[in-house]
């Protein structure tokens, strides 16, 4: 018997040819980005880290990764172990429901505005990351940050100066991460992993720029996303959606990080901490960028939970399983009673 199993979590499906970045816009014709991200959600005593861990294919010249932060950094990207990750998703692992499907046939069935009026784009910081070089940007205007990405050679949709023109509004800082020439000198193909690369920042609330992806395909086009972000706070609150819970954003786990489980967090958690894992989708029109706000993030009182999540089996056999367990082919029995009774007859008559 061939059976499909097909996870349901409440969340758009992906596309796995569309460029996009967890909480990022990545730039670059042809180039496939796997857009199942993951980020690590760290918010301690009004400082934020942020882990990401993207994967790229691609012309290593053709490359660039805007994501848009509300601060100058405090910590400068720096890799991590990916343990973290794996940890993260292992201990929030929802609870499996299984769901049967018969398809057989025949069987039924942050910071100030900045005040400078000069049209200019200044870089603040700069450094490498494993094989990313990265700086950090201060943007007057969105025209002054789009000059600055066409003579860095970023290529990007005209569409997406409303994109960038919010993050400028707003006071943010962009950093821009692009291949390393050292790891790439001729500039060509790279497929690998590009982290994880972890960052932080100060900001007063938990944030996590997710109007950022819209502005990312400059080709055009559309994409539905669906990010896991994993909370890490202390223990006596926990991450949690301020726009509300619905579809598009829900709660799968909450639950106290144990001493065992802390040397898997590579420095990012504490005994005791509080894990929360969130899980939010969204759909993104690349011709013309969504205007939402980023996603809401707040701290909620702290309480455990473990969310469901729904495994379909479907039954691709010519006739489904009943479900006392029993094979419904109680119509095959009168079809082969009536042949042979058919038989005997032409038998006779000849």
């Amino acid at each position: 018997m061939k059976r499909r199993l097909a996870l349901a979590a409440g969340v758009a499906g992906l596309l796995a040819d569309t460029a996009a970045f967890a909480c990022g816009a990545a730039f670059g014709p042809s180039i496939t980005i796997d857009s199942r991200q993951d980020v690590i959600l760290v918010w301690k005593d009004n400082v934020e880290t942020y882990v990401f861990q993207p994967i790229f294919c691609g012309t290593s010249t053709n490359f660039g990764l805007i994501l848009p932060v509300p601060a100058t950094l405090s910590r400068q990207p720096s890799l991590t172990d990916q343990q973290a990750f794996t940890t993260a998703a292992a201990l929030s692992e929802p609870t499996k429901r299984r769901v049967d499907e018969h398809h057989g046939l025949a069987c039924g069935g942050g910071a100030a505005l900045n005040s400078a009026t000069v049209d200019t784009t200044t870089v603040v910081a700069s450094g490498q990351v494993g094989i990313l070089d990265w700086v950090q940007l201060k943007a007057d205007t969105e025209s002054s940050f789009t000059d600055w990405l066409t003579a860095n050679g970023y290529p990007y949709s005209t569409a997406s100066a409303d994109v960038f023109s919010y993050y400028v509004q707003k006071g943010w800082y962009f950093l821009a991460f692009r291949i390393s020439q050292e790891a790439a000198p001729d500039g060509g193909t790279i497929c690998r992993a590009l982290g994880p690369v972890a960052l932080s920042f100060p900001t007063p609330v938990p944030v996590v720029p997710s109007r950022m992806a819209s502005a990312g395909n400059s080709s055009g086009g559309y994409g539905s996303f669906s990010w896991r972000i994993f909370g890490i706070t202390h223990g006596d609150a926990e991450l949690a959606f301020s726009d509300g819970t619905n579809t598009d954003r829900v709660l799968m786990y909450s639950g106290a990080i144990t001493a065992g489980d802390v040397p898997s967090f590579s420095g990012l958690a504490e005994a005791g901490d509080r894990l929360t894992r969130l899980m939010l989708s969204f759909g993104v029109n690349f011709y013309n960028p969504s205007s939402d706000p980023d996603v809401g993030l707040t701290l909620a009182a702290p309480h455990d939970y473990r969310g469901t999540e729904d495994v379909y089996v479907y039954d691709d056999s010519i006739c489904s399983v009943s479900p006392s367990g029993r094979s419904t082919h109680s119509f095959v029995l009168p079809l082969c009673g009536l042949a042979l009774l058919g038989l005997a007859c032409w038998r006779r008559w000849r």
